[in-house]
């Protein structure tokens, strides 16, 4: 990878390439979480969800950094979505992220500064959230910012629910908490019971 690196620069190509393994940014995303999700919106559209244990592995190929998410209830496990994430910009440290839901349909894209733990990206136009599916908001214009350090990381959102013609249904805010455990409780056979 590294000759590619120096034949890119000597040819005046730009490098998408990330060097060396994820950043710890993204290396700390990875893991055994409790999390919790809250969406404030109206007052009668906040939701407020029970702790649930996620699982989020990573691995890497070529220019893209994979974190998929996968939900454990009970002894079940299920996919949640997953993160494609790619580095436009290694001078500015530019990332982007792509993220996908449990049955690989596109839920946004966006792209934003890293400076040392925190990121921030808008999406706009997005599709609607599953668990907003019967509500009659067309997209929804989206502002994310992550805050990663090795104990938790926090995913702030700002969501603009949008009409067919552009008017604004509702302003959601958004705040996931993944708090770290130990491993052995994303392994159902190892869990207490």
């Amino acid at each position: 990878m590294k000759l590619m690196q120096i034949g890119m620069l000597l040819f005046g190509m730009e490098s998408t390439l990330h060097a060396s393994p994820a950043p710890a940014f993204l290396q700390q995303m990875a893991g055994c979480f409790s999390v919790t999700y809250n969406f404030v919106e109206n007052g009668d559209n906040d939701e407020f969800f029970e702790p649930v244990l996620e699982k989020a592995t990573l691995e890497e190929s070529d220019d893209v950094i994979h974190i998929r998410r996968t939900l454990i209830v009970g002894d079940q496990v299920q996919p949640h979505w997953r993160e494609e994430w790619r580095l436009l910009d290694a001078a500015a440290n530019t990332w982007e992220q792509t993220v996908y839901g449990p049955f690989e349909d596109l839920r946004y894209r966006c792209s934003g500064l890293l400076i040392e733990d925190s990121w921030r990206c808008e999406a706009l136009a997005a599709p609607k959230p599953r668990r907003d599916q019967d509500k009659p908001y067309a997209k929804l214009d989206r502002e994310n910012t992550l805050k990663v350090n090795a104990k938790r990381w926090i995913h702030m959102q700002k969501n603009v629910k949008k009409m067919v013609d552009q008017s604004v249904y509702g302003i959601e805010l958004g705040w996931n908490r993944y708090d770290r455990q130990d491993d052995a409780a994303c392994t159902p056979s190892q869990r207490p019971r």
